[in-house]
């Protein structure tokens, strides 16, 4: 249990990285900027899945088909969060969406897949939704309202696919057995399939935004793989019950990242906020 809260902390770190700096990249198409992160973070993984099918991974068709799945969650929440960005602010769309997301993810595998945490397991994951709740809201001035608005719509939208990709690689990695690296790895190449078709007609123009943004597209080409893979791992380790609510630290690190070096505001609220998420997540590790 200890290894799976390390590794999903240490992604979670890693995922608040990301985000960020996607946030500011502000591309003029933002689909085509998660093209071309996307086929950069493939052509930088594909090493490290080659090393795990020579060390033994299999490659199936149960492999390529979950992958395949896998993808058009995957590709649904990298849309609709860099085209968030582009609408909205960072400290309502993250919060929202990292925070709902892995809540939703818990209750259906406590409802559905008969998942039963403890007593300091329900305490933490309500602290962990609670100090989220903190951190993400705070006062809004009036010309910011509509951001705010937006955020929370896009927000709960990248939520319901966040959810929805966390149980079924879960499914994936845990209950059918496939190598996460491999997995990823899989995910990745229908996701840039995905990606072509729905981007089709306007790849001419992918040269440009790598031009514009290769410093953001090759800082999220690795970060965001190695989050996911070390929450794939994770998920082999603990139940999703666990796994999800532990996610809800990333909006804890890119909110308190946002106040130091984006000059954001309500830092004490920030601290507040973080002080009770690393309360829950202790309670839910104990648990």
């Amino acid at each position: 249990m200890l290894t799976a809260v390390v590794l999903t902390l240490v992604g979670s770190v890693a995922h608040a990285a990301w985000n960020l700096l996607a946030s500011r990249a502000h591309a003029e198409d933002s689909g085509l900027f998660v093209w071309v992160y996307s086929v950069l973070s493939l052509v930088l993984l594909a090493p490290a899945a080659l090393v795990a099918v020579l060390l033994g991974a299999e490659l199936s068709w149960t492999l390529v088909g979950a992958g395949a799945v896998s993808a058009l969650f995957h590709t649904a929440y990298a849309v609709s969060l860099q085209a968030a960005y582009a609408r909205s602010d960072l400290n309502v769309t993250y919060p929202v969406a990292r925070g709902l997301g892995p809540v939703l993810a818990a209750g259906f595998a406590v409802a559905v897949l008969g998942e039963r945490p403890g007593v300091l397991g329900w305490l933490g994951i309500a602290l962990i939704a609670a100090g989220v709740g903190v951190v993400s809201t705070g006062a809004a001035a009036p010309e910011s309202r509509a951001r705010r608005a937006a955020g929370l719509r896009w927000g709960l939208l990248i939520a319901t696919a966040i959810a929805a990709y966390t149980l079924w690689d879960a499914h994936a990695v845990a209950g059918l057995g496939v190598d996460p690296v491999t997995y990823y790895a899989v995910g990745g190449a229908w996701m840039v399939v995905v990606l072509s078709v729905v981007c089709a007609g306007r790849l001419g123009g992918a040269g440009a935004v790598l031009r514009r943004h290769w410093r953001t597209g090759v800082a999220v080409a690795v970060l965001s793989p190695v989050a996911y893979v070390l929450v794939l791992v994770a998920l082999t380790l603990a139940p999703v019950s666990v796994v999800a609510p532990l996610r809800s630290t990333s909006i804890v690190v890119g909110s308190l990242a946002a106040w130091c070096w984006l000059g954001e505001a309500h830092g004490g609220r920030r601290l507040a906020g973080a002080a009770v998420v690393t309360v829950g997540v202790a309670a839910l590790v104990l648990g």
